[in-house]
């Protein structure tokens, strides 16, 4: 479906460490994590090849209060998080070609 894949970019877990949220790989719950490239070169309607699979991104992914379930977030600390994601909080992506992805594989548009 649409939504098959998450896509977040490492550049990202960085300004959210260094704005004082304690984000860990894997605590928004990306399916994919990917070092190398900013968060910007995702966008809406490009390909792109992700080791052996091409994933077409389908739209931004919108901060839920799920998030507010990750152990570092107090209730008040919850809504400001939330917030703070608005327009970076990753990529859903279509699987155009199913592949292999491994650390280390190359990202790029095609």
């Amino acid at each position: 479906g649409a939504r098959a894949v998450s896509v977040l970019t490492e550049d990202l877990i960085g300004s959210l460490n260094a704005e004082g949220w304690p984000v860990k790989p894997g605590d928004l719950g990306e399916n994919l994590l990917v070092a190398g490239v900013p968060y910007n070169f995702f966008a809406v309607g490009r390909t792109y090849a992700l080791g052996g699979s091409l994933v077409r991104i389908t739209e931004p992914i919108a901060p839920c209060r799920n998030l507010c379930r990750l152990p570092f977030l107090s209730a008040a600390q919850c809504l400001p998080f939330v917030q703070t994601l608005n327009n970076r909080r990753g990529w859903y992506g279509r699987v155009v070609t199913p592949g292999h992805v491994a650390t280390g594989d190359v990202v790029a548009m095609v």
